[in-house]
């Protein structure tokens, strides 16, 4: 399959990697979208969204700083932290379920969306 025949992977939905990181911390979302520093269980838990929003959904760096109203070098620190922690392999478990997790979230709110948007034409 050449380059141009792939289809192209869907775009990064705005919110599901902060609501899925809150769930899993169990925190409220609209902690983790806080513009101010956080304790600690707070900030480790945004790092998690930023991560998933990096990886999970292909979103490039400067896309997750704007996303968490944070700039790139602190988008780059959160993957970081995070890819260390998925040295234990507990951590790199869950973390790969929720990966994969996030990424069918996003596919079914777009094929949704596109059929959504094919009915209403």
């Amino acid at each position: 399959m050449s380059l141009s025949s792939r289809p192209k992977p869907f775009p990064a939905v705005e919110g599901l990697s902060a609501a899925a990181a809150a769930a899993v911390a169990r925190l409220p979302a609209r902690a983790i979208a806080s513009p101010t520093r956080s304790r600690a269980p707070v900030a480790r838990a945004r790092q998690l969204a930023v991560y998933l929003h990096h990886v999970a959904l292909g979103a490039s760096l400067s896309a997750c700083a704007r996303a968490f109203a944070r700039d790139r070098a602190t988008v780059r620190y959160a993957c970081a932290v995070i890819e260390d922690l998925r040295d234990d392999p507990q951590v790199d478990g869950w973390t790969a379920r929720l990966e994969q997790a996030v990424a069918a979230q996003r596919d079914m709110v777009c094929r949704l969306m596109s059929e959504m948007e094919g009915a209403t034409r």
